[in-house]
């Protein structure tokens, strides 16, 4: 297995809090696989994933990503194939843009279309990976619930088919039941498109159900990382 990021001896200290956020992380998160991050809220998990994702610097230590350092990356090239997603959705889009609209940006500020239906249907595919109906299209986030407007939020992300997304607690705003229904809707389409996530959450059950392989952090630190004996 090829690992898409390996982080060695990373920290990260914010100067108002007494311990740091990151300290000395060693992690490999493998491509094509659903890795996980467990830990408790404030124990640096979405801190990592902001790092991982260049959106904040780290102090000390090393990121490979695909066994070259972070700050040879091209990072408008690396944004297009690493995604994410955040807890609520209903942060995550601009409630006056139309579904139509949300799930247009990206292409249009990314790509040129080849003919002139592309968007069109690659929209429509979206749609239909997500399960959700093109009825949709004309509404605003307001008049789609969580789970729905997660759906949304995941076919945006997957617009510029990246190769890797990061969830940071994608179903913690949902009842159990509606989280159940969306993990298997994801877990279907990341294995269809083959690609690696890497997904943060604080819920056992759901990093059983999704990952094949469960890190625990605690205090900043990793304190484990194995595979997941899990099988559905």
């Amino acid at each position: 297995m090829d690992p898409r990021f390996a982080l060695k001896n990373v920290s990260k200290r914010y100067p108002a809090n007494q311990f740091p956020a990151l300290d000395n992380v060693n992690l490999v998160i493998y491509e094509k696989k659903i890795n996980a991050l467990m830990g408790k809220s404030g124990c640096g998990k979405s801190t990592l994933a902001r790092v991982l994702l260049g959106l904040e610097k780290y102090d000390a230590g090393e990121i490979l990503y695909r066994g070259k350092a972070m700050n040879s990356i091209p990072i408008k090239e690396f944004r297009k194939k690493n995604q994410v997603m955040f807890q609520d959705p209903f942060l995550s889009v601009n409630p006056c843009f139309t579904i139509r609209k949300i799930l247009w940006e990206p292409l249009l500020i990314n790509k040129k279309p080849t003919h002139k239906n592309e968007f069109k249907e690659k929209i429509d595919h979206l749609l239909e990976l997500v399960e959700i109906p093109a009825s949709f299209l004309n509404r605003y986030p307001s008049e789609l619930s969580g789970g729905q407007l997660q759906r949304i939020v995941l076919a945006r992300a997957l617009a510029l088919e990246p190769e890797f997304l990061v969830l940071d607690e994608p179903f913690s705003s949902l009842d159990e039941i509606m989280a159940a229904r969306l993990m298997r809707c994801f877990k279907n389409i990341f294995a269809q498109l083959e690609i690696g996530v890497l997904f943060i959450s604080h819920h056992l059950n759901h990093t059983q159900f999704l990952a094949d392989y469960v890190a625990i952090m605690e205090k900043g630190r990793i304190i484990q990382q194995e595979p997941t004996n899990y099988t559905n």
